[in-house]
């Protein structure tokens, strides 16, 4: 592997993790609509900031634009309900139970991208899959 590719894995992994452990600590201060709000402020800012770099003008197809537009209503939607769960729960079982996410985009790549499975990643989608269950 590259080193960008090194860099931009670890930095979405670092970003991530704390993106479902500090809901938790908003939570204990805010309800889940508002904690939502100000959570799409912080993404408008990075937004402003990429429109910027890239000089007010991004790309645009009109499909392309559409699967964005929806991405960023299942990631919110997405957010909104992980919110209501780790009010709930703890956050180490729910971000842990929720992490699952990954086996869907699988499974969407193998039934619409005619992406193929091999049997490594079978096997490792059933051992997810066996965790889950100890956690539940």
């Amino acid at each position: 592997m590259n080193q960008a590719l090194i860099i931009s894995v670890v930095a979405t992994v670092l970003l991530w993790g704390c993106m479902v452990f500090l809901p938790k600590l908003a939570l204990s201060e805010l309800s889940p609509l508002s904690a939502m709000i100000y959570e799409i402020c912080g993404g408008l800012t990075v937004a402003l900031l990429v429109l910027f770099f890239i000089g007010g003008r991004p790309e645009f197809n009109l499909r392309g634009a559409a699967l964005a537009y929806v991405v960023g209503v299942c990631g919110f939607l997405g957010t909104l309900t992980y919110f209501y769960a780790i009010t709930k729960g703890p956050v180490s079982t729910i971000a842990t139970m929720t992490a699952m996410y990954p086996v869907v985009a699988v499974i969407c790549g193998v039934f619409f991208l005619n992406e193929t499975l091999t049997l490594k990643q079978s096997i490792g989608i059933g051992l997810s899959l066996c965790g889950l269950v100890l956690l539940l």
